[in-house]
């Protein structure tokens, strides 16, 4: 089956600034050059070793395809593909090396991890829990099954969600760590949650702890709107916790970077309860269709319930507020993030929150430290049990 990626490399402001590391190019057999190497955002220019302004190569790294091996005198090395061009560069650090996995298309997943079991599955694959075979560590791996992706859009979506996945950065938002393709499938690794949210009246929270819960997922929200990005499938299936009080926004499947002329890849979708009216009624919407989603989350935290116009419950009037406010089906009249960070009751938490916190960093400040005695150890011996 032909590469997913071939042809599909993209320009977006990723924020990499690599400059002036020394690296050695590949030019024929056994005979390299030393260069300057620069990488800024996904474009990696190599320039002459004396002569820093002139430029021997450059390669968009960008679902390029890459291989990694090593030269037993140059060191750390990688194969990038894109298109017709090809670079073997040596010399990597281990900072360039993780983003090159992180942008890059690798081919030997079978090689690198480990199935230990599935944890999930969607319209086009599954999801399974893996382990690396080299650092034992444990991963959430997405597999696309590329039989199965019959509409050209749908492969669009799956090449978008993995360029949107590689920006982000947040401790309250789901991250990527590589990317791989076989034959039959792609492979997406990212980290591992086996908590996900779950809404049931035995879980109903008071509204301290809600609203503290919102504040998290509201600055995973606002990280990802700072990157122009909509989600638009907010939900209790797509937040997972990194430990009981931590949230992660989770599943870009329907992810896309805003446009104000509403020319999305898919302009009509989300979930039914979850999504924000505009997105059903026009093509022009902008980022408030994440807040009626969010509001519609914090609603069933409440209540273990999908807010209907009859709910009778009893909530605080600042609750209320924040609430109406956040459900309002008219988007202009939607609070934003910063609204909602003004509403009286958010602001109570979060100061709370604060000075909890300043008070924990005084108790860790303050321990006294102890002076344990030595250690007893034996002499070391080649024999010694």
């Amino acid at each position: 089956m032909d590469n997913f990626f071939d042809s599909s490399f993209y320009d977006v402001e990723t924020g990499i600034t690599l400059k002036k590391q020394i690296a050695f190019l590949k030019v024929r057999t056994n005979h390299f050059v030393r260069c300057q190497l620069q990488l800024v955002n996904t474009i990696l220019t190599l320039n002459y070793f004396e002569e820093e302004t002139e430029i021997l190569n450059s390669i968009n790294i960008a679902n390029a395809y890459i291989e990694f091996n090593d030269h037993v005198c140059m060191g750390r090395g990688v194969k990038i593909q894109q298109q017709n061009k090809e670079l073997l560069i040596f010399g990597l650090t281990s900072q360039l090396k993780q983003i090159l996995k992180l942008y890059g298309i690798q081919k030997d997943f079978a090689n690198q991890y480990r199935v230990l079991k599935q944890i999930g599955s969607g319209s086009f694959g599954k999801v399974y829990k893996v382990k690396n075979v080299q650092n034992e560590q444990q991963f959430a791996v997405k597999m696309f099954e590329k039989q199965l992706l019959l509409d050209p859009r749908d492969k669009s979506a799956i090449k978008k969600e993995i360029q949107i996945l590689r920006l982000m950065d947040h401790p309250n938002v789901l991250t990527i760590k590589e990317c791989y393709e076989s034959d039959q499938c792609v492979f997406l690794v990212e980290e591992l949650f086996e908590t996900q949210m779950e809404i049931s009246q035995d879980r109903i929270l008071k509204e301290d702890k809600a609203i503290s819960l919102l504040l998290k997922l509201l600055n995973g929200l606002e990280y990802i709107h700072t990157k122009n990005i909509i989600h638009r499938d907010l939900k209790p299936n797509n937040i997972l916790f990194r430990n009981l009080e931590d949230p992660v926004i989770a599943d870009f499947g329907l992810a896309d970077f805003y446009r104000p002329d509403g020319t999305y890849l898919f302009q009509k979708c989300g979930t039914r309860n979850y999504v924000a009216p505009e997105i059903i009624t026009t093509n022009n919407y902008d980022y408030k269709v994440d807040i009626y989603s969010l509001g519609v989350v914090f609603h069933q935290l409440l209540t273990a319930q999908i807010p209907r116009p009859w709910d009778n419950y009893q909530r605080s009037p600042d609750c209320q507020a924040l609430l109406t406010g956040m459900l309002n089906s008219n988007p202009r009249n939607r609070l934003s993030i910063q609204e909602i960070r003004q509403n009286k009751l958010v602001r109570r938490i979060q100061r709370r929150s604060q000075i909890f916190d300043a008070m924990g960093s005084l108790s860790d400040a303050a321990k006294p430290v102890v002076n344990s005695p030595p250690k007893q150890t034996k002499p070391f011996s080649l024999h010694s049990a």
